[in-house]
C-alpha cells in the first residue's frame, strides 16, 4: 500500500513538473459534438483550406489550395514559400481529405461533402480540387460564377493558359457535379442539412460574391464597380472573393478569402472592396485576416470596424503579414489584445520583423481550431501538430457580440 502510493506520488509529481506543451502533446481534440460549431483552418503549407462542422453535423470545405514552391520563388524571388506540411508524402486533396476523415465522423464514414465552396480562382485557394475529388465526394460544389464564367469577362478564354482554371473547367464540363453559383444575400445556401430546425441561431450568410454586396440594412444587394470598370482597370480575381458572416448564438466569425483593401494612387478606386464590406460584417468575435494578412489588404477600416478577439492567419509566403497589416492589428480596435494566430510564419518573415512580432502571436505554427459550444457564449481555440494531430495549445474565450 505505501510503495503504491509512493510511486502514484511520484508519477503526480513529474506530471505536474512537465511543461504545459509536453502534456498537451500527449492530448487529442476532443472529438465533436452535436450542438458544436467546429471551424478548423487547415495547414498544408500551400495556401488555403477552411473546414466547418455545423452543430447538427453538415460539412462545408472552404477552399483547397496549392502553391508551386519552384515556380513560386522563380517567379517573385527572393521570397521564399512554406513546403507542403507535414510533408510531401500525400498530395494536398489526398492530406486534406485523410483530416477531415480524422476529425469527422460524417466524412469517414461516408467519405462526402455536403459543400465544396470555391471562393475565387486563385491556384492557392482552389488549385487542389481535382485531387480532392478523386478522395471525396461533396454532394454540392459552389463557387463564384457558375454556369457562365463571363464575370468581369469570359474567363474561359482569358484564363485558357491557365492550366489550374481549365483543370476545374474539365470538372464542370463533365456534368457528374451538382453546382452552384453564390447567392449575395443568402443565409440558408449553407444551410445544416440534417437538423436545420434545431439551431435556430446558428447560420451562414453569404455578403458578397463578385462584385456584389449584401447590406444587412435592409437586405439589398449592390454592385460595387462594374465588368468594364474591372476589364479597364486590371484584372485581379482577389476583389471578386466571396465573404461570409458565420453566427451562431452570441459569436460571430468572418472569413473572405482574398478581398483588398488598398487605397492609392497606384490601384483603381473599386480595388477597396473592404471598406464596404466591414459595414455589411460589422463587429466579430473571430476572423481570418483577407488575402493571407498581405499588405493590400486589411485596412483601418476593416480592422477597425470588426475588431475580432482572435485574428488567423492563413499564410505560405515570406512576405506575409505585410508590416502594415502587424501594425493595425496592435494599434487599431483592442490592439494588442488581440489573439493572433497562424498557420505556418516562414522563419525569414521573423526575423525580418524581430522578437516584438514572436511575442504578439500566440502561435505561428499548426492547424487552427475554432471550437463554439451552444449558445455561442464561449469558444476555445486549439493549436493541432500537423504530423499527429495533437493539442499543442489551447485557451477559453468569452463572446462578446
Amino acid at each position: 500500500m505505501l510503495r503504491s502510493f509512493l510511486i502514484k506520488s511520484v508519477l503526480l509529481a513529474v506530471v505536474y513538473l512537465l511543461p504545459v506543451e509536453f502534456v498537451l502533446a500527449q492530448q487529442s481534440l476532443p472529438p465533436w459534438e452535436e450542438g458544436f460549431l467546429d471551424i478548423h483552418h487547415i495547414n498544408t503549407g500551400e495556401g488555403n483550406s477552411t473546414f466547418v462542422q455545423m452543430p447538427d453535423g453538415t460539412t462545408l470545405l472552404v477552399d483547397i489550395g496549392t502553391v508551386d514552391k519552384v515556380a513560386f520563388e522563380q517567379r517573385h524571388f527572393p521570397l521564399k514559400a512554406t513546403s507542403r506540411v507535414p510533408d510531401s508524402s500525400l498530395s494536398v486533396g489526398a492530406r486534406v481529405a485523410w483530416y477531415l476523415q480524422k476529425m469527422s465522423n460524417r466524412v469517414g464514414d461516408s467519405r462526402q461533402l455536403d459543400y465544396l465552396l470555391i471562393t475565387h480562382f486563385h491556384s492557392d485557394h482552389f488549385g487542389a480540387v481535382p485531387e480532392l475529388l478523386a478522395e471525396l465526394t461533396p454532394k454540392k460544389i459552389i463557387d463564384r460564377d457558375y454556369p457562365s464564367y463571363g464575370f468581369p469577362f469570359d474567363l474561359r478564354t482569358k484564363l485558357k493558359k491557365d492550366t489550374v482554371f481549365q483543370r476545374y473547367m474539365a470538372i464542370v464540363d463533365s456534368g457528374a457535379w451538382n453546382m452552384e453559383k453564390a447567392q449575395v444575400g443568402s443565409s440558408t445556401q449553407l444551410g445544416p442539412v440534417y437538423h436545420p430546425g434545431r439551431y435556430p441561431t446558428f447560420r451562414i450568410q453569404n455578403i458578397k460574391n463578385a462584385a456584389s454586396l449584401w447590406s444587412p440594412e435592409g437586405g439589398e444587394v449592390r454592385e460595387l464597380f462594374t465588368a468594364a470598370e474591372m476589364a479597364t482597370g486590371g484584372y485581379n480575381e482577389n476583389p471578386l472573393s466571396m465573404a461570409f458572416k458565420v453566427s451562431y448564438g452570441d459569436f460571430d466569425y468572418y472569413f473572405g478569402a482574398d478581398n483588398t483593401g488598398l487605397q492609392d494612387s497606384s490601384v483603381p478606386k473599386w480595388f477597396d472592396v473592404e471598406t464596404a464590406l466591414a459595414a455589411s460584417v460589422g463587429k466579430v468575435d473571430a476572423m481570418v485576416l483577407n488575402h493571407h494578412g498581405n499588405r493590400d489588404a486589411n485596412n483601418a477600416n476593416f480592422i477597425g470596424r470588426l475588431d475580432p478577439q482572435v485574428a488567423i492567419q492563413q499564410v505560405y509566403s515570406s512576405d506575409q503579414p505585410g508590416q502594415e497589416v502587424f501594425y493595425r492589428l496592435q494599434n487599431l480596435g483592442r490592439g494588442r489584445a488581440r489573439h493572433l494566430y497562424a498557420t505556418n510564419m516562414h522563419s525569414e518573415t521573423r526575423t525580418t520583423y524581430g522578437p516584438w512580432f514572436d511575442r504578439a502571436y500566440r502561435s505561428m505554427q499548426g492547424h487552427v481550431v475554432l471550437r463554439v459550444y451552444p449558445n455561442g457564449k464561449t469558444f476555445k481555440v486549439y493549436v493541432l501538430n500537423e504530423s499527429n494531430l495533437s493539442v499543442k495549445d489551447e485557451q477559453l474565450l468569452h463572446s462578446e457580440n
